[in-house]
């Protein structure tokens, strides 16, 4: 089950984002998640990504893998709602395991919507871990991410 004793709920959330996108000429949100999980891992962790071989990538991966399967399932028992045992909506031998088939992510409580959130927010810590780790850049990742969805739009056009 996702760490009750590490709650996010109470957590401060600043707009930064607005306050962003309304500086002229700052609008790189995704840069700035980028950039500001490269210089943690460097500055925090002690992580030189510049200078890692690719072996040391390979271990780097595998436990960011293991870390982002874990936030995965957090997010699975938080989807469920965290102040009520959430897990029942996937345990399917639960006995609450059959309330879930008509509640929306709105029914949650605003602090059960939060934590799921935050769970997200976790794993991408754990993605962009990957992407600072050979270098990837936003304008890379952003470029990548629109040509990939388009030729994915075009295949499915394709009968793929």
């Amino acid at each position: 089950m996702a760490n009750v004793d590490n709650s996010c709920a109470n957590l401060n959330i600043e707009d930064l984002h607005s306050e962003r996108l309304n500086d002229p000429g700052q609008t790189d949100t995704l840069g700035d998640i980028l950039n500001l999980q490269a210089e943690t891992q460097k500055n925090v962790y002690g992580y030189d990504f510049d200078n890692m071989t690719l072996r040391q990538v390979m271990d780097f991966w595998a436990m960011n893998t293991h870390a982002m399967i874990d936030e995965i399932h957090e997010a699975t028992d938080a989807l469920g709602g965290i102040s009520n045992g959430g897990n029942a909506i996937w345990k399917r031998w639960k006995k609450d395991y059959p309330k879930y088939a008509d509640l929306k992510f709105s029914d949650l409580s605003a602090d059960d919507q939060i934590e799921c959130k935050f769970e997200i927010v976790d794993m991408l810590h754990f993605f962009m871990n990957y992407a600072a780790s050979i270098g990837m850049t936003p304008a890379e990742m952003y470029n990548m991410y629109m040509s990939k969805n388009q030729e994915n739009r075009e295949r499915q056009k394709r009968g793929y």
